[in-house]
């Protein structure tokens, strides 16, 4: 029973706080920039990837239509050239949008300055304050806690300042 409550002793002693990532990740005007920069990058891949299916397609459509008239050779020449700028849409394809794709690539490229800057806030914090354990609600699976060890908005406001 003693050990019980030397226990119970010392997590009393515990402090603890949470923050909601999600919440900062809105509301922070850095992130809105860093998703203006990734949003333009992708639109442009978008609008290169429509094109090349695009060229594919009208090389298609013009074999098909011309099909009767080609001879057996350009036929070929043609269905070749079809083949090569389809493996080509496809890689691009894969290069930018594919599981370890430019992509994904860009939005850590972006991000992470910015989820280190919150991170050394929290820390600052924790340090500041001797706060034991800071937790993100979001991440962590945290389904209760008091609103007044929410530290969200604190983050925010620093975060902010550092503009």
């Amino acid at each position: 029973m003693a050990v019980g409550i030397a226990a119970l002793s010392a997590s009393a002693q515990l402090k603890m706080g949470y923050v909601n990532s999600e919440i900062i990740l809105s509301k922070y005007a850095g992130t809105k920039e860093a998703q203006d920069k990734f949003n333009k990058e992708q639109a442009k891949w978008e609008q290169e990837g429509s094109q090349r299916k695009n060229e594919v397609t009208a090389l298609k459509d013009q074999i098909d239509k011309q099909s009767l008239l080609l001879s057996a050779e350009r036929k070929k020449e043609l269905e070749d050239s079809l083949q090569q700028k389809y493996i080509q849409y496809q890689q691009f394809l894969q290069d930018k949008f594919g599981q370890k794709g430019e992509i994904y690539t860009k939005e850590e490229e972006l991000m992470k300055p910015i989820i280190d800057k919150i991170n050394l806030i929290i820390q600052k914090i924790a340090k500041d304050e001797n706060y034991d354990f800071i937790f993100d609600a979001r991440a962590s699976g945290v389904v209760y806690a008091m609103p007044k060890y929410d530290l969200t908005e604190r983050v925010l406001l620093l975060l902010n300042k550092e503009k």
